[in-house]
């Protein structure tokens, strides 16, 4: 048994194992104290390549599928087989405490659960390891443990993926026979959980029959068909079980009956009987391109058949019509409409009316960065925020993880710039800067961001963390203005605020941000001895609370208006540029934050737009959508990927694409003529985005690929147009006629095709896609403006003259055209 503390492989460390069998579930972090991790451990004969392998080939069939975490590393120590996912910081769900569950709570966590297990099962795959310690509440990823069972299958006994599931979870099939986890037997044990959630673990124990009583009859009913002893007779969707039991649910919370032992009534809509879906409606059409008798834990990725089948279209840019309101449907549109409108626009003059009303006439001050080092921010999932008046349902009970203590050397964290840290144009912006808050860093960074925090908010103080580093990494290209927002549930936090505020009014943004920094370097709580200890400790001696708290009343009572017009409720909650981020964002997560808007916003100043009125046009753009906005881009390096066109081309179109794709088949014409018309300004460049439900577009991904490298780019583009050109009868003579014609014997490249040769590039785009939101093909970025489907030529060619005639503009500001694509991958 693995304990607390104990090492686990070259880079884990135990804190909690959540059972003693041989195929465990182990909470760890690794050594280097970057995350915390669930490893799923096996008592398998693999190799570690074997097991990556297969998580490999495993983790096609779950692109795009929301909510499904994927493995971020396995191996092997000893004969231990371990698949490590990263860890939410809000736990799972069995380490909740609060059971018995409210049957909306239970409500919303089956749908997640069912929107990440209904599209493994539309492609014939089964979990396999539907167990509490494998699911989590929070944002995010809902469902863990993807690709466990598919090991167990491959590497173990007959039956080895069966024991990944505690006893009462595993189906009657599973128990009575060597075999390996199904869709049918994934229904039983989500129907157990269920039942579970709603009478607590020690109830669930108890025979089917006295829990079954336990529960309102209809919950009762519904779980006995979920949990039916014949697989055939269970409800073989995990969507109608979910939606059935959010219509019980709501009928239930309704009920004037009594409430029976073990059941818990909550208030949740009632959905509308027209569109309240049933069991029969909801029931899916039988996909006839999946294979039902196949082994549902194991992938195949070997060469597919020749002829192929034609398979379901990816992407379809086509929408379906939607059906016809009735009157009342309709009315109640327009004046949803009419509300949104009120609601949007009244929230852009309240912010208004607040800069004319808190603004000053004549801002000079100039707030230079603070004198300290910040601490290296931990690596870590965060959870959810804080929320006034009380914080959300199933918070975990596992502890947070506190970052070490940092010496502070006072020392600027970055060059401070020169000038003034607002325009006089920032105050009257939708979410105005007015010159006269904590303000770090200048006016001519091209990023704002505006936290609103709570002192006493341990989320607060991890997202500042954070806040810290970016500042360290983008420098005087970020301005970081603090706004206060004390919560009511903290019952210093308003006194503090007060404090910190006065301090900032009698000693300045230096004095402000300085002692901030040594409040945020744990979830310690605040006292008025504690502060002044703190605001002594930074050389700030003489001051007294009571005078401080009094001058900084009327900055707060501010902050607090502001933050009632935007509705901030929780925190921290922030603005960057304009762009509402809800919670605390992990590194990472801020970076690509800044970066994507950065990008951007280095477009819109290399056009010629005014410095000192970029703030305000950004805000309103990403606030309200008001105004003439630049498109937000993102960066798609084009690498070494084949391409055509001049490399200093002044517009770069980044395609997405899969040879299987008829939709991709269908735009070749069209971007044939645009390169025609544009010769010299366009380029094409190529990204491999093999779909999982087409089994061949990675054989000839590869074979393409091995065309470029033996050949030349000329030669990829040969067998790219032979791919296409004669998708309908691809078979190994096509492909040994296409590799001719591109002056290239055919042998070597079906061979390279068939081994993956070039996997683990074609992987790398996957990835890449993946980041950018790619979730079928094909899609484009036009010099990182995203586009995804087919669009009429028209509507194309009016893109690219449109992002043809910003770039030249830019060119006509002095960047170089080998420089412009530059702009959109500053990375």
């Amino acid at each position: 048994m693995l304990r607390p503390g104990s090492q686990f492989g070259a880079q884990f460390r135990v804190v909690q194992n959540f059972a003693s069998a041989a195929n465990t579930i182990v909470l760890a972090e690794e050594l280097n104290g970057a995350r915390r991790v669930w490893l799923a451990l096996s008592s398998l004969s693999a190799s570690a390549v074997d097991v990556a392998v297969t998580l490999e080939q495993q983790s096609r069939f779950a692109l795009g599928v929301p909510g499904l975490a994927r493995p971020i590393a396995s191996g092997v120590d000893g004969e231990i087989v371990y698949v490590a996912f990263a860890a939410p910081a809000a736990g799972s769900i069995a380490e909740a405490s609060d059971a018995p569950w409210r049957p909306s709570r239970v409500a919303a966590l089956l749908a997640r659960i069912a929107s990440a297990l209904a599209p493994l099962h539309d492609q014939g795959i089964a979990h396999g390891a539907i167990r509490p310690e494998f699911i989590a509440e929070g944002a995010g990823d809902v469902l863990f443990g993807f690709g466990v069972a598919a090991l167990a299958t491959r590497f173990g006994a007959p039956g080895e993926a069966s024991q990944q599931l505690a006893p009462h979870y595993r189906a009657p099939e599973l128990r009575a026979a060597l075999v390996a986890p199904t869709l049918a037997s994934d229904v039983y044990a989500l129907g157990v959980l269920v039942r579970e959630l709603l009478l607590g673990p020690e109830s669930a124990e108890k025979n089917g029959e006295a829990v079954e009583r336990e529960l309102p009859e209809p919950f009762a009913a519904l779980l006995a068909r979920a949990c039916a002893s014949d697989p055939l007779a269970r409800l073989h969707d995990v969507r109608v079980l979910a939606a059935e039991f959010a219509r019980i649910a709501a009928l239930e919370s309704t009920s004037a009956a009594p409430q029976t032992k073990g059941t818990v009534h909550d208030a949740v809509a009632i959905p509308d009987a027209e569109s309240s879906p049933t069991a029969l409606e909801l029931e899916p059409k039988p996909a006839p391109e999946i294979d039902a008798t196949r082994d549902d834990a194991r992938v195949d990725t070997a060469r597919p058949p020749w002829p192929r089948p034609s398979p379901p279209p990816p992407f379809t840019p086509e929408r379906m019509p939607p059906p016809k309101p009735s009157n009342r449907s309709a009315w109640i549109a327009l004046v949803a409409v009419l509300a949104g409108f009120v609601l949007m626009f009244g929230g852009a003059i309240a912010g208004t009316v607040y800069a004319v009303r808190h603004a000053h006439p004549v801002v000079t001050r100039s707030h230079p960065a603070p004198h300290y080092a910040a601490p290296s921010p931990p690596r870590t999932t965060v959870p959810g925020p804080s929320e006034d008046p009380a914080p959300a349902p199933g918070t975990s009970t596992l502890p947070a993880k506190k970052a070490p203590k940092a010496a502070i050397a006072h020392a600027p964290l970055v060059p401070p710039g020169a000038g003034p840290s607002s325009f006089p144009e920032d105050a009257r912006a939708l979410v105005p800067v007015l010159g006269s808050e904590p303000i770090w860093g200048t006016r001519g960074g091209p990023l704002t961001w505006v936290l609103f925090g709570d002192l006493e908010c341990p989320h607060t103080r991890r997202a500042w963390r954070a806040l810290e580093a970016a500042k360290i990494t983008f420098g005087d290209d970020l301005r970081i203005v603090f706004r206060q927002r004390p919560l009511r549930e903290h019952p210093y936090a308003l006194e503090a605020a007060r404090v910190l505020a006065g301090l900032e009014k009698e000693r300045g943004a230096r004095a402000f941000f300085s002692v901030l920094h040594r409040i945020a370097q744990d979830d310690s709580g605040l006292s008025d001895e504690r502060l002044l200890g703190l605001i002594t400790g930074e050389g700030y001696a003489g001051l007294q609370i009571g005078d401080l708290e009094r001058a900084g009343e009327s900055a707060v009572a501010a902050d607090l208006e502001l933050a009632g017009q935007f509705a901030v409720r929780s925190t921290p909650l922030s603005f960057v540029n304009g762009l509402r981020v809800e919670g605390e964002r992990t590194p990472d997560e801020l970076d690509r934050i800044l970066l994507d808007e950065r990008r951007s916003v280095t477009w819109v100043l290399a056009s010629g737009a005014p410095a000192r009125e970029l703030y305000t046009m950004r805000t309103s753009g990403n606030l309200i959508g008001v105004g003439d906005q630049e498109a937000t881009r993102v960066c798609v390096p084009p690498a070494a990927s084949p391409s055509r066109g001049p490399a200093d081309a002044l517009v770069t179109l980044v395609e997405f694409s899969d040879f299987e794709c008829p939709y991709c088949k269908q735009v070749e014409p069209t971007l044939k003529a645009l390169l025609a018309r544009y010769p010299k300004t366009l380029r094409l460049v190529w990204k491999d985005y093999p779909l999982p439900q087409h089994k061949g577009a990675r054989l000839l991904a590869n074979f393409a690929a091995e065309a470029s490298a033996r050949g030349s780019n000329t030669a990829f583009w040969a067998v790219h147009d032979g791919l296409f050109a004669r998708a309908d009868e691809i078979d190994d003579g096509v492909l040994g006629e296409l590799a001719g014609r591109a002056g290239l014997d055919g042998a070597p490249l079906l061979v390279a095709a068939r081994t993956g040769a070039h996997d683990a590039a074609i992987q790398a785009d996957i990835a890449l896609g993946e980041r950018l939101g790619v979730g079928g093909t094909p899609t484009f970025f036009v010099n990182g403006r995203r586009v995804q489907g087919v669009l009429p030529p028209e509507q194309f060619e009016a893109l690219i003259r449109s992002e043809l005639a910003g770039a030249e503009r830019i060119v006509a500001h002095g960047v170089p055209r080998n420089k412009l694509y530059k702009l959109v991958c500053d990375e």
